[in-house]
């Protein structure tokens, strides 16, 4: 190969080298050009904008103010409309209800009607207990006598039933309890 062949290959590397670097200069380059130019169009834009918007409220504001003259005597019509109408109702009602829901205590003299059934009932429940309690001891009084051997005398009774009762000759004192005591025990 000769010399001159060998630069010339040398110098066609190093310049596409350069044409490389030189296209990811312009590469790196181009959105700081992109950003240079997009500024004054920003600015512009952000005052079309701003002009925008006044006009817009200066169209506007006329309006709005028509309206609100419309509208704020027909709000206070309706006002006083409902206030004269409505409104008088609403607050019998309010109060009516307010009175109903408060708690304030009765006055002595004002006493509240009393429910008197419950203690009825209770005491008729008391006298079927009491009468039931005396049919049985009356029961057991005459299926004790019914029996009862009629050689045999009521002292001489001593058995499963007559231990059972306990005070078959206890007196209303309770004094005959000692003599069933010692009845027992010597029957046993």
């Amino acid at each position: 190969m000769y010399v001159l062949s060998r630069e010339s290959a040398a110098e066609a590397e190093a310049e596409a080298e350069a044409a490389q670097t030189r296209g990811l200069m312009r590469q790196l380059a181009r959105p700081t050009v992109l950003v240079t130019a997009a500024v004054p169009k920003a600015k512009t834009a952000g005052i079309a904008a701003r002009d925008g918007v006044r006009s817009a409220a200066m169209w506007t504001a006329p309006r709005i103010n028509q309206a609100r003259a419309w509208t704020a005597p027909h709000i206070e019509r309706s006002g006083l409309a409902i206030r004269d109408t409505i409104a008088p109702k609403v607050c019998e009602a309010l109060v009516a209800t307010a009175r109903r829901v408060d708690v304030t205590a009765p006055s002595p003299d004002v006493t509240a009607p009393r429910r008197r059934w419950p203690q009825v009932v209770a005491g008729t429940v008391m006298l079927v207990a009491a009468g039931a309690a005396a049919a049985v001891v009356l029961q057991r009084r005459k299926n004790d006598r019914a029996y009862e051997a009629p050689e045999k005398p009521a002292e001489a009774v001593t058995g499963p039933q007559a231990a059972q009762d306990g005070q078959l000759g206890a007196s209303a004192d309770g004094s005959g309890a000692e003599e069933n005591v010692n009845r027992q025990s010597t029957a046993t």
